[in-house]
């Protein structure tokens, strides 16, 4: 019986430039590829890690090209999705909680705490790379302060 060759990859990640906010001059969101075609040479899936600084969002948008699925590791956050046409509701994240948001899925996501970061760990499928242009990202606008209302 012939023996299996696996490649095993080991990578800190690179962080994405488009994915890094700033408030005076500290970093409060960041996105790093932890697994992709650039750091592990993988082809169909990006593992990331998402660390959002207290009261920090990402705006309502679009992957029209994949899958995403997010898990929480750490701290208190929302994802809001759009149920309806201009219709979100929020759903709350805490460690543990899983969510899959299939392609074409509306949503964003907001850490609501006033003190603590939320982490989460992401996975687009069937892209090499979490490039806005690769995910098929299209903005959706900003999130209004009424639809910030957990369920």
């Amino acid at each position: 019986m012939r023996e299996k060759k696996f490649k095993v990859s080991i990578s800190e990640g690179i962080v994405k430039p488009e994915f890094v906010y700033t408030k005076d001059g500290a970093t409060t969101f960041e996105c790093r590829e932890l697994i992709s075609e650039a750091t592990t040479g993988a082809k169909d899936i990006v593992v990331f890690r998402a660390v959002f600084g207290p009261r920090e969002e990402h705006a309502k948008h679009v992957h029209m090209n994949c899958d995403e699925i997010v898990y929480c590791v750490a701290g208190r956050g929302a994802e809001g999705i759009e149920v309806r046409n201009g219709v979100w509701k929020e759903y709350e994240y805490v460690p543990g909680v899983i969510m899959h948001l299939p392609k074409g899925t509306a949503h964003y996501t907001r850490n609501p705490d006033y003190f603590e970061k939320l982490e989460l760990i992401g996975i687009f499928l069937g892209v090499p790379n979490m490039d806005k242009k690769t995910t098929g990202y299209k903005s959706k606008g900003k999130v209004l302060s009424h639809e910030k209302v957990i369920v």
